[in-house]
């Protein structure tokens, strides 16, 4: 076993959804996602697990999340010349691996803070078509970059489990930065809902870390106001699928989106 310590609060949240992706994959042929590599990680790196073990609307909830997310990859390849993934905040989501991993037509890049990064060279050997880009997603360097390297690319943008942590003025810099340099991309991501951020000390996997959420919105249609190039492709629900395994209490609040988005969605986005 090898002890790891986190230099700050947000990055200890990666070992939540990473913890629910092995636990998703034991239950073998019923599984939402299936993710030999989390597996393996979750036995070697040292850590208290056990306190997420009653967590179980985030159990239920990281594996939608990740199987979400996955198949927007899945779709977006098979729809798309020269697809170019980014997958923002990657932490250790062996997301290239569960997708694309054998797809020579397909460029995937794994984005992170250095120290992330270094973590998952560690643990993680990038696949053939993978790159590792160790920088903060709010950097525009690393944006010229694979500008600059893909110009006839088709950019997806996924950023999971991520854009709460962070003020929304800095969210609004990053999405601009975005649609000044890619247009014809798509962005997906999941945030909370305001009711959830004013709750935050109740939900039952983050009160157990100090890392606290920042953002949160309840119509997607916002983001259009934040620059004229951004398009309201869905916002979701993860309620809206596998509802045999999800808690009553998400069945029910499934049944009325727009209350459910108050607490949580996914969102797309196209950049005209």
């Amino acid at each position: 076993m090898s002890e790891y310590k986190f230099k700050n609060n947000i990055a200890e949240t990666l070992l939540i959804p990473l913890y629910m992706r092995a636990k998703e994959s034991r239950r073998e042929a019923e599984a939402m996602v299936k993710d030999p590599i989390a597996q393996k990680l979750v036995e070697q790196i040292e850590y208290d697990y056990s306190k997420f073990d009653n967590a179980k609307m985030s159990e239920i909830g990281c594996a939608i999340r990740c199987w979400f997310f996955d198949k927007k990859v899945l779709d977006f390849v098979q729809s798309h010349i020269n697809p170019v993934i980014i997958n923002v905040g990657c932490g250790l989501d062996a997301r290239c691996q569960r997708t694309v991993e054998k797809d020579k037509n397909v460029v995937f890049y794994s984005l992170d803070l250095p120290d992330t990064i270094k973590l998952r060279q560690h643990y993680i050997p990038t696949a053939v078509n993978e790159n590792y880009i160790s920088a903060s997603m709010f950097e525009t360097a690393w944006m010229d970059e694979i500008q600059t390297q893909h110009p006839d690319g088709s950019f997806l943008f996924i950023i999971e489990g991520v854009v709460m942590y962070f003020e929304e003025c800095q969210l609004k810099l990053f999405f601009n930065d975005l649609s000044e340099r890619f247009h014809s991309a798509e962005i997906w991501f999941d945030t909370l809902g305001t009711l959830a951020v004013k709750n935050q000390n109740k939900h039952d996997a983050l009160k157990k870390v100090d890392a606290s959420v920042k953002w949160g919105i309840n119509d997607g249609k916002i983001l259009e106001t934040w620059n004229s190039n951004l398009r309201l492709i869905e916002q979701t629900s993860p309620g809206r699928f596998f509802r045999s395994r999800q808690t009553f209490p998400m069945r029910i609040m499934s049944l009325i989106p727009k209350f459910f988005f108050k607490f949580y969605s996914y969102l797309g986005y196209r950049i005209n």
